[in-house]
């Protein structure tokens, strides 16, 4: 009798409008979403967020999103929509739905994402790192405003890092972000605070503030992402400081940082800058790969005269116990002729009228490269460094 009855209402629903009448299946695929909505049957399209395919449920909250999208509006719809997105944001193991969270990618509904929101603020979710990078996603104020909690928060430091990256260069949470790259005890949270900082470029209290934290911040990274910060905000003092940090500092991770900041640049001031690091050794070999890639990045002249010059000290200093090659950012030659092969005949030639003060290995490298280019160089043999 039951069925029978069912089978009477579904072809009495046939005769009648398209929201006259629904009865929802209890399963649906993608295109009955589509012909659910064309119908405005919103509970065929909410049976979608009950099925186990992930690509199905967040293709039903999408197509829910954008009800608020359609002229005229349809009340109805938006109000069905909100519910059952609502009603199916976290499953029935507590966790958020993370189809159901991707679905609303971009959006920027307060209603449908405050609902997420909601859901990723509660203490303990057992999903909440992938939860807050869903709502990262979003762009309704109910997320960046339950994102700036969490970034003040008590939450694992990489779930605050998500939090703060989603708030960055955001002028409604500056004094959060202010609050953060000054004061939380994690280097992490105040290096991830400081680079959201940079947008700021016309602040005279956030550009007081990237100061201090390059010049005085107990952790090099921090001190690092500061330097950066200031050169992207166009500070007026921030090539004097790279190029003290770059000399100056005992983290090779500010080093780098440094001499990177100087990427493409055709100045004078920054090309002298680099030269001086270039002719001062330098033990760390990232920060000696950052020099040969801002030097061969330079438009300027100059900067491949940098290299040249460059090429005898940098075979006597990283040419010691193995070819420049197998050393971490001694290569400079093959930096040099990657740069500005015209002139490379020329530079290994002067460099290999010093090769008296090379080791077997500098005496080598030099010949080598002196021959490849052309010239009548002599290459020794050297003792293998690893011998059986």
């Amino acid at each position: 009798m039951a069925a029978r009855s069912f089978a009477t209402l579904a072809l009495f629903c046939t005769g009648l409008s398209l929201t006259g009448c629904e009865v929802a299946p209890s399963h649906v695929y993608s295109a009955d979403i589509d012909d659910a909505l064309a119908r405005k049957h919103y509970k065929t399209m909410c049976v979608g967020l009950d099925m186990k395919d992930d690509d199905v449920r967040r293709y039903a909250t999408e197509r829910f999103e954008t009800l608020a999208e359609f002229e005229p509006p349809d009340p109805e719809g938006i109000e069905a929509g909100r519910e059952c997105v609502c009603d199916h944001i976290k499953n029935e193991d507590g966790l958020v739905d993370m189809a159901v969270a991707e679905g609303l990618k971009s959006s920027s509904r307060e209603d449908m994402v405050g609902c997420l929101a909601n859901a990723v603020a509660e203490p303990g979710l057992p999903n909440k790192k992938d939860a807050v990078g869903a709502l990262s996603r979003t762009t309704a104020k109910a997320a960046r405003d339950t994102l700036d909690r969490i970034a003040k928060g008590s939450d694992d430091a990489e779930v605050r890092i998500i939090a703060i990256d989603a708030i960055a260069g955001d002028p409604a949470y500056k004094a959060t972000l202010l609050e953060l790259a000054t004061t939380a005890d994690a280097p992490e949270l105040r290096a991830a605070a400081t680079k959201g900082l940079h947008p700021f470029k016309d602040d005279g209290s956030v550009i007081d503030a990237l100061v201090k934290l390059a010049e005085s911040d107990s952790d090099g990274t921090v001190r690092g992402t500061a330097l950066q910060a200031l050169k992207t905000a166009g500070a007026a003092q921030a090539d004097a400081m790279i190029c003290q940090a770059m000399m100056q500092d005992e983290s090779p991770d500010v080093r780098q940082r440094a001499v990177l900041a100087f990427r493409g640049t055709k100045r004078p001031e920054a090309i002298q800058c680099l030269r001086e690091r270039a002719l001062t050794e330098e033990e760390s070999g990232s920060v000696r790969s950052a020099l040969l890639t801002t030097l061969g990045s330079s438009p300027s002249d100059d900067a491949a005269k940098v290299l040249c010059d460059a090429i005898p000290q940098w075979v006597k200093w990283y040419s010691v116990d193995d070819m420049p090659d197998q050393v971490p950012g001694a290569d400079i030659i093959k930096a040099q002729n990657d740069r500005d092969w015209q002139n490379s005949y020329a530079c290994v030639q002067k460099a290999y009228a010093r090769k008296g003060g090379f080791s077997c290995y500098g005496q080598r490298y030099v010949g080598w490269w002196f021959q490849e280019l052309g010239g009548s160089g002599f290459v020794p043999k050297c003792p293998p460094k690893y011998p059986d």
